[in-house]
């Protein structure tokens, strides 16, 4: 008799009619996050995280080993990139030929190049060209006065979308009425790095 005393007490009671139908809405129509959807959303996580990772091998560099001799006058001439510092997915192709990376996934590629041009003393213009599947997209280019000038290094610098299967390749420009300007070879002189950033 108490019991029943005791439950009618609580249901005439007027905190119960306050707070118990705000506590079964609650537990009622509040959603819960089923263990199917916290599992996709891990794997949702997991599958980002693989893509971020994948980025990271979408690299190369590629330099000239040797000095590219006579480069002619008033005329864009290719880098012929004949050695690698790095390629871990083979997409460079510095055989000295063709000399060009071929991007593997469409995205937004970091582009660093560099040509050393011994001048020889000259007065004149030199140039350094990104190229992107045959057109040119950035350049930078060096005015000398000086006859006495005898090295010109000219660095050149993008970030590009470029879609899948796409050349890039470095290409240089010398103006200076004799075709004695040569292009140096070495590692850390006359160079093409290229990153992929993001898809």
């Amino acid at each position: 008799m108490e019991m029943i005393n005791l439950i009618f007490g609580i249901f005439n009671s007027p905190v119960f009619w306050m707070i118990g139908p705000l506590f079964l809405l609650g537990f009622i129509w509040i959603p819960k996050t089923s263990d199917d959807e916290v599992l996709a959303s891990h794997i949702n996580e997991l599958q980002t995280k693989k893509v971020d990772t994948d980025l990271m091998g979408y690299k190369a560099r590629a330099y000239l080993s040797a000095s590219q001799e006579n480069i002619p006058d008033n005329t864009t001439t290719k880098v012929l990139f004949d050695a690698e510092t790095y390629d871990p997915n083979g997409d460079f192709d510095a055989d000295g030929v063709d000399s060009e990376y071929i991007t593997p996934v469409a995205g937004y590629y970091l582009i660093k190049g560099q040509i050393n041009w011994i001048a020889a003393g000259e007065k004149g213009f030199w140039d350094s060209y990104i190229y992107i599947d045959g057109v040119m997209k950035s350049s930078t280019k060096r005015v000398s006065t000086d006859i006495n000038e005898t090295v010109v290094s000219l660095p050149v610098s993008d970030i590009l979308y470029v879609a899948a299967g796409k050349s890039i390749d470095l290409r240089g420009y010398q103006l200076t009425g004799s075709g004695v300007s040569d292009i140096q070879g070495n590692e850390a002189l006359t160079f093409l790095a290229i990153h992929l950033l993001s898809i």
